[in-house]
This record gives structure tokens, C-alpha cells and sequence, in this order.
């Protein structure tokens, strides 16, 4: 916490005459709309195996050669297999499983939450070429990260012990809180806590006058150092309907734990049309997905700029408004977002004095 309180005391002003607010989240879920997902999968199945949400907050300071920030940060990515979507899916909305059928079982999670300080030095290579270099220390203090592996197969249609002809699980995982019942074997641990850092990279390039190209990676290198971190370690086999299991594992708390922050960023190629007219195509990429948008900017009267987006892998419509020292981002699949399967929201506002 201390580099935390150290930072909060400097004079941030003295790098620049500026100060900033961005503010970027990002979720997709495939299978069940974001609201079902998050909650009781009250929605129509979909193809599909992987869900993430991002978000980012960020006040900064800034001059032509470095960038000071506090930052929080909030990172989730499911993977899973597309029979163990069916399978939730169909015990949270009671309706039946497939009798004498195997259901592959395979969940991985890798989540964080954190917050802490960004500083990004930039170098000019010539009068068009720049490259940023960022370090991020963190604190995290939210984590889920492992797997559950197996396999169900069932003796009649149903969800109870009788239903079940076998089931095998492997479960490794390590949290801040559990997520899989533990509480019902009196298991209630402390939330440990990590500090940790992250590499960045940043390159931007005026190509020609009405070409830019930007690319932005981060957490090239990233990582959260837990200690006494509660993790759950279990290999669990049964034939169910016969009231038969082999249960070995453990609940327990280790000393320390790695986290490995995973590779994301930002990409956005732009053509100036004409004095009035922009197209951009925008890239968003993390470990599972790659998105890509299409953008049409307006120029409109005393700096404003007016942008309409498609993402055509998701079906999702975006609009967007920009001046000098306000930028405002919404991004959805559904008018309703209680039905969305893709939200996108930005926010800047830039004071210069």
C-alpha cells in the first residue's frame, strides 16, 4: 500500500499542465445473454464456449515524453466446453439432460481485480514514429484462477443422485472467495492479497499525413504474486445411482501463488477521407477473442466528431461522440441490454489549464 500513498503525494501536475479520466469496459458472453450469464441463465442457449469482461479506470497526467496514472483494473476470461454450457443451462432452467449421453465437464477461469500505478515513457524514432514502454505496479485483492475437468454421463433424465450413472471431476483452482459450495464443509478462509506488475508496449505511426496506425499491448509480461491464498485441490469419481465415490483432494491455504496476467490490447488503423470524413478499422484482442470494428467519423461543427461502429462478428452497433477534452463510447448487440450478449462503454474527459 505504500507505493500507492507515496504516489497519491506527489505533484502530479509537475509532469504537465493536465490531468485525465478514461474509463473502458468491455464483455461479451456467448452462450446466454451478459445479464444471464452474471446471473441465472434465464435466457435461450447459443453456440458457444468462451466469456470475458475488462474494464479499466484511469487518471492520468501527461506530457509529450511520459505518462503518470493510478489505475484499477478488472480482467475475466471463461473458457469452457460448449456441453458444459448445456448442461448448466439445463439444470438452472429445469429442463432434462440427454439420458446415456457423456457430457464433456471443463471450465477455466482466469480473474482478477487490482489497482495500482502506470508509468509510460515514450521515444521518438523520427518525426512519424513513436514507441511507448509502460510499468504497472499492482495490488490485486480479487482472484479465480484454475480449472474443473471431467466428465457426467446419466442413467435416466434428472439432476438428482439417482439421475447420475457416473461422473468424474478434477478440480484445481485457487480464490479469493470459493465458488463451488465450499462453505457447506465449514470452509470459510481469509481473502489473501498480491502485489505485482505488468509490462506494456505502445507503438503509434503517422504512415502519411492521412494514415495512423496504433497498436497497444498490454501485460506483454504480467504478474500477481498471492500469499496465503485459499485454493481448492480435488479428484472426485462416483457411480452416482449405486451411492459409490472416491473422494481425494484437499481444502487448504498456500503460502504463495503466481498468477499469470494474460496478453490483451488494442489496435486502430485510420484513413482522413477529407476535411470532413474518417474511417477507422479498430481491433480488440485478449487470449480467446480477436474483435473487429468498423468506424465512420463525422466531422461536426467547434471540434465534435461523430462516429458510427459495426462489429460484424457479434452483430453489435456502436456510436460515438469526441471533442477535445470529452470522448463518450457505447457499444451493444440488443437495444435491450438486459439481452445483450455484447456491451461495449467508453469514457474520457481530458482538462488542460
Amino acid at each position: 500500500m505504500r507505493f500507492l500513498y507515496v504516489l497519491l503525494c506527489l505533484p502530479i501536475s509537475a509532469l504537465a499542465n493536465n490531468l485525465n479520466l478514461d474509463i473502458n469496459i468491455n464483455a461479451y458472453a456467448e452462450p446466454v445473454s451478459i445479464k444471464a450469464f452474471t446471473d441465472d441463465w434465464d435466457d435461450t442457449l447459443k453456440k458457444g464456449d468462451k466469456a470475458f469482461l475488462q474494464g479499466r479506470a484511469e487518471i492520468s497526467t501527461k506530457n509529450k515524453h511520459r505518462q503518470l496514472s493510478i489505475l484499477w483494473r478488472y480482467d475475466y476470461l471463461l473458457d469452457f466446453s460448449e456441453q458444459t454450457a448445456q448442461i448448466y443451462h439445463a439444470y438452472k432452467n429445469n429442463y432434462l439432460p440427454i439420458a446415456q449421453q457423456d457430457y464433456p465437464l471443463f471450465i477455466k477461469a482466469k480473474y482478477s481485480e487490482s489497482y495500482g500505478v502506470r508509468w509510460l515513457q515514450y521515444k521518438d524514432f523520427s518525426h512519424n514514429l513513436k514507441l511507448g514502454l509502460a510499468i504497472n505496479l499492482l495490488k490485486g485483492y480479487k482472484i479465480t484462477d484454475g480449472q474443473l475437468e471431467g466428465n457426467v454421463n446419466f442413467k435416466q433424465q434428472g439432476f438428482k443422485v439417482k439421475d447420475i450413472n457416473n461422473m468424474q471431476m478434477d478440480i484445481n483452482y485457487y480464490y479469493d472467495e470459493p465458488q463451488l459450495k465450499e462453505e457447506q464443509l465449514e470452509w470459510y478462509p481469509q481473502n489473501p492479497s498480491a502485489l505485482g506488475f505488468s509490462v506494456d508496449a505502445e507503438l503509434a505511426w503517422q504512415i502519411n499525413p492521412k494514415t495512423y496506425f496504433l497498436v497497444q499491448i498490454n501485460d506483454i509480461y504480467g504478474r500477481l504474486y498471492w500469499h496465503d491464498i485459499p485454493t481448492t485441490q480435488y479428484n472426485a469419481s462416483c457411480q452416482c445411482y449405486k451411492f459409490t465415490h472416491n473422494i481425494e483432494g484437499q481444502l487448504a491455504i498456500d503460502d504463495k501463488y503466481t498468477q499469470k496476467l494474460l496478453i490483451n490490447g488494442k489496435s486502430i488503423l485510420a484513413y482522413q477521407l477529407g476535411d470532413l470524413y474518417k474511417t477507422e478499422l479498430r481491433g480488440l484482442f485478449n487470449q480467446s477473442f480477436s474483435l473487429w470494428q468498423g468506424v465512420f467519423l463525422y466531422h461536426l461543427k467547434n471540434d465534435w466528431q461523430l462516429g458510427f461502429i459495426i462489429e460484424p462478428q457479434t452483430q453489435a452497433l456502436g456510436v460515438e461522440l469526441k471533442s477535445k477534452n470529452i470522448y463518450l463510447h457505447y457499444l451493444a448487440d440488443d437495444l435491450n441490454t438486459n439481452k445483450a450478449h455484447r456491451l461495449g462503454f467508453g469514457l474520457g474527459v481530458y482538462q488542460q489549464w
